[in-house]
């Protein structure tokens, strides 16, 4: 997922448009691009068949703020939960590495 990941940032940054894909497992990887840096975005579209309780997800996150604190969680207009980490801005990596992306996903169980 990190290799994906370095391409859709790069994507992102040469066509200024939204890059995307889709995981095995359905998760839904997006990137962003702002004027300053990008956001990664990973989450489950409304229509994935996976529910997510944001109540704990938030619980989650509020109880290992070292792991998860990065992401900030997202309920998207079609009911989608999403966790959104700003990538190349105020000392952010400009792409994530597998243990951070583990992370989101962990977020979103």
């Amino acid at each position: 997922m990190e290799e994906l990941m370095q391409r859709l940032v790069h994507a992102a940054a040469m066509e200024g448009a939204v890059a995307q894909a889709v995981l095995d497992d359905g998760l839904r990887l997006l990137v962003y691009p702002l004027d300053e840096g990008q956001l990664a975005v990973l989450g489950w579209p409304a229509g994935s068949g996976h529910q997510v309780h944001g109540e704990t997800l938030l619980r989650r996150r509020g109880a290992d703020m070292a792991r998860y604190g990065h992401w900030l969680p997202a309920l998207f207009n079609d009911g989608g939960w999403y966790v959104v980490h700003r990538l190349g801005v105020d000392g952010n990596p400009a792409s994530l590495d597998a243990a951070t992306l583990a992370a989101a996903a962990e977020l979103l169980q």
